[in-house]
């Protein structure tokens, strides 16, 4: 292995330990639920999903599930990407 592919290896295992040089803004999921997969979107702080709980209340425990696991990393609704 190429000592420049070491030192990218190393610099990506140091940047995904460091969460706050991450914002994301938009994202597509497929969540394995229960009963079925379901489509979910996050764009500039809102979520969708397709689900029949979310249809009816505008939040599910699928959105609320990778709300928690991206909390630190997502931007919210109408705020800009930070800069690096």
């Amino acid at each position: 292995m190429h000592s420049s592919i070491i030192g990218k290896i190393d610099k990506a295992r140091k940047y995904a330990e460091e969460k706050d040089r991450v914002s994301i803004t938009s994202l597509k999921a497929t969540f394995q639920g229960n009963h079925d997969n379901y489509e979910v979107d996050f764009d500039y702080g809102s979520w969708y999903c397709e689900c029949r709980s979310f249809l009816t209340r505008d939040i599910c425990s699928h959105t609320m599930a990778l709300q928690r696991m991206l909390d630190e990393m997502l931007v919210a609704s109408g705020e800009p990407a930070p800069a690096i």
